[in-house]
C-alpha cells in the first residue's frame, strides 16, 4: 500500500468562521479560537495565505451561502485565492474547468450538510479519482468538516439515532469517498449523544477503528497514518480490538448491547495516534509539529 504525500484534516464541526463566533467547546477559555483556530491550522497545513484553495459545498442546501461564508473566513486570515467549486450534480462534477481547478489547487476544503448527497454527487467521478491522484501523490490537503469529514471514509454513517443506550440496529452506512479506507468518523460527537450509533457501527465492521470528533475540534492526519488532535475540544479514538464478550450477534434488533473490552482514547491539542499500531503519544514525544 502506498504512503499518501498529502494530508487530510477532519473537524467535527462549529469551527469558528469569523473573529467574533465563540461557539466552541469550552466557554472557559479566553483565546481567539478564529485567527488560533481550525481554519489558520488548514491554512497553515497548505500553503499559508499564498494557498489556492477550493472550497467545494456539494453537500450544502445552501451551497452558494455556504461557500462563500468560508471564502469570507478565509479572506479574514489573509488569503485571497479561494474559489468555490460548484458541483450541483453527478454529472457537473466532471466539468472540464472543476478538473482543471483541482489540478491548480493547493487544497480543497469539503463543507457540512448532508453526507449521503455529498457521496451522491462525486462517487465513481473523475473528479474524486482526480482528488485521489493529487493526495496520493503531491502536498495536497484534502479537509472535510461534519458532514465533509464523515463522508471521508471507505464506509460513512448514512443515518444512525443517537440514543443513550447501545441499542442493535440504530445505524445505517453507505460507501464513502475511500480517503480514509481504516476508519468510520462520526462527527458533532458528544454534543449530538454519537458514541453509542459509532460503538455500534464499530460492532457491526470489525477491524475498524472509530474516530468521533467534538464541535470545533480536527484532527490532521499525515502519511495515512500519523493523526494529531487540533482544535479546542476532544477527539474519541475507539476500537474493538480487545472485545472479550459481547451479545451484539445474538441479539435481536432494537435490542440493548452489552460490550466487555471496548478500548476508548481520548485525545485533545497536544495528543497524537498511529492509526495503523493504535498507540495514543503526546504530539511533542515523536517531534510532530
Amino acid at each position: 500500500m502506498t504512503v499518501p504525500k498529502g494530508k487530510l484534516i477532519l473537524i467535527g464541526g462549529g469551527e469558528a468562521k469569523d473573529p467574533d463566533d465563540k461557539a466552541v467547546s469550552s466557554e472557559l477559555r479566553k483565546v481567539d479560537f478564529f485567527k488560533l483556530g481550525i481554519l489558520a491550522e488548514f491554512l497553515t497545513e497548505v500553503n499559508g495565505p499564498a494557498s489556492r484553495i477550493e472550497v467545494i459545498p456539494a453537500a450544502s442546501d445552501i451551497p452558494d451561502e455556504m461557500g462563500e461564508s468560508y471564502r469570507k473566513a478565509f479572506r479574514e486570515l489573509g488569503c485571497n485565492h479561494v474559489h468555490v467549486l460548484p458541483i450541483n450534480s453527478h454529472n457537473q462534477a466532471d466539468n472540464r474547468e472543476n478538473l482543471q481547478r483541482i489540478d491548480k489547487a493547493d487544497g480543497v476544503y469539503f463543507t457540512g450538510g448532508d453526507q449521503t448527497t455529498l457521496v451522491d454527487k462525486l462517487l465513481d467521478t473523475a473528479l474524486l479519482a482526480r482528488i485521489h491522484e493529487r493526495y496520493e501523490n503531491d502536498d495536497f490537503v484534502i479537509a472535510g468538516t461534519s458532514a465533509g469529514a464523515a463522508a471521508m471514509p471507505a464506509l460513512a454513517i448514512k443515518e444512525g439515532k443517537s440514543a443513550e443506550s447501545l441499542v442493535k440496529g440504530m445505524v445505517e452506512t453507505e460507501k464513502g469517498l475511500s480517503l480514509l479506507p481504516q476508519a468510520i468518523i462520526d462527527t458533532h460527537f458528544m454534543q449530538r449523544s454519537r458514541f453509542p450509533r459509532l460503538t455500534e457501527a464499530l460492532m457491526r465492521n470489525p477491524g475498524l477503528l472509530g474516530i468521533g470528533l467534538c464541535t470545533d475540534s480536527g484532527v490532521v492526519i499525515s502519511r495515512g497514518d500519523v493523526l494529531r488532535a487540533i482544535g479546542s475540544g476532544s477527539v474519541f479514538i475507539i476500537d474493538t480490538d480487545n472485545v472479550r464478550d459481547t451479545n451484539y450477534y445474538e441479539v435481536p434488533e432494537l435490542q440493548s448491547v452489552y460490550v466487555n473490552g471496548l478500548r476508548v482514547n481520548v485525545l485533545a491539542k497536544g495528543a497524537s495516534y498511529y492509526l495503523k499500531d493504535r498507540l495514543f503519544t503526546r504530539t511533542e514525544e515523536k517531534g510532530f509539529s
